[in-house]
C-alpha cells in the first residue's frame, strides 16, 4: 500500500465554507510573508556587512582557508545552528518566503476555481464536501451529495 505524505482531508458545508477557508489561509499567508520580508529587510543589511567582512578575511589569508563560522548540528534530520551567521538567517527567511510565496500563488489560484464553481453553481454548491489538500492545498473536492 502506497502512504502520499503530507495530504489531509476536511470536510465542509459547501463551497462557499472552503471558499472562506481559503480567503483566511491566504490572509494569513500574506501577512506572515509581509512580516518575513520584514525580518528580511533588517537583516540585509547585516548580512551585506558580514559578507563584506568575509571577503576581506579572505583576501588577508586567502581563499580556501577554513574559518570558523557558526557551529551547525543535524538530529534525525532537524539542523539546529548555534550562533547563526547573518546569512544563515537571510537565507533562511528567503527559502521559506518563496516557498509561503509558491503556497500563496497555489492557494489564489485555487480561489479563483471556487469563485466560478460558486458563482455558476450558486446554492447547488452548498452540498457537504471532503476536500482532500495537499501540503495545505486542496488538491481535491468531493461533492458527497446532490
Amino acid at each position: 500500500m502506497s502512504v502520499t505524505p503530507d495530504l489531509e482531508l476536511m470536510t465542509f458545508k459547501g463551497v462557499k465554507e472552503l471558499l472562506n477557508y481559503v480567503n483566511s489561509q491566504i490572509s494569513d499567508l500574506e501577512r506572515r510573508v509581509k512580516d518575513i520580508e520584514g525580518l528580511m529587510s533588517d537583516l540585509k543589511v547585516k548580512a551585506d556587512k558580514y559578507i563584506a567582512l568575509l571577503q576581506m578575511i579572505e583576501e588577508i589569508v586567502g581563499k580556501g582557508q577554513q574559518l570558523p563560522l557558526s557551529t551547525t548540528i543535524e538530529l534525525t534530520g532537524l539542523k539546529i545552528i548555534f550562533d547563526p551567521r547573518p546569512i544563515d538567517e537571510y537565507e533562511t527567511l528567503d527559502e521559506s518566503r518563496k516557498a509561503m510565496a509558491d503556497r500563496l500563488a497555489a492557494l489564489t489560484r485555487v480561489k479563483d476555481v471556487l469563485e466560478i464553481i460558486t458563482a455558476k453553481l450558486g446554492d447547488k454548491a452548498e452540498v457537504p464536501i471532503m476536500v482532500e489538500f495537499k501540503m495545505g492545498i486542496p488538491i481535491k473536492i468531493i461533492f458527497r451529495s446532490w
